[in-house]
């Protein structure tokens, strides 16, 4: 059996739909649903609301020279080595001693981005950067 309507209820007044400006909230319409604008009071920041916004790119490169291309990858906070042609056996050397990453797919070495290892791929750009010099005489 159903139960019955609380006659108070009924009696009270009609619920005021508010909308939530970023002037303050309690500015009332006659008729509608709670309008909330984007971005506004604790809503989160969706995907709507970054499709206007105009990012920089990720990467950014550092040294470039005739042979290489040394750079940081900031979304992957990476440091990234990128080479025009396959490098000498001796900088392949010193890339994999320092902990350098080959990626296939980008054509690219990486290692993780610290403080260390930023130190050390300006090191190693700096020495490639002389050996592509040395060598191109």
């Amino acid at each position: 059996m159903p139960r019955k309507k609380n006659q108070q209820a009924d009696a009270a007044e009609p619920l005021v739909p508010v909308v939530e400006t970023p002037e303050g909230i309690g500015h009332t319409l006659p008729e509608g649903p709670v309008i909330r604008p984007k971005g506004v009071l604790g809503q989160g920041k969706g995907k709507a609301d970054q499709e206007g916004k105009n990012w920089g790119d990720p990467y950014k490169a550092l040294v470039t020279t005739a042979s290489f291309e040394m750079g940081e990858n900031r979304r992957f906070k990476q440091r990234v080595f990128l080479f025009k042609e396959k490098p000498s056996e001796e900088v392949l050397a010193a890339l994999k001693d320092s902990g350098f990453t080959y990626r296939a797919n980008e054509k690219a070495w990486t290692i993780q981005a610290t403080p260390d290892s930023r130190k050390l791929a300006d090191e190693l750009a700096r020495e490639f950067a002389g050996q592509a010099l040395s060598m191109s005489r």
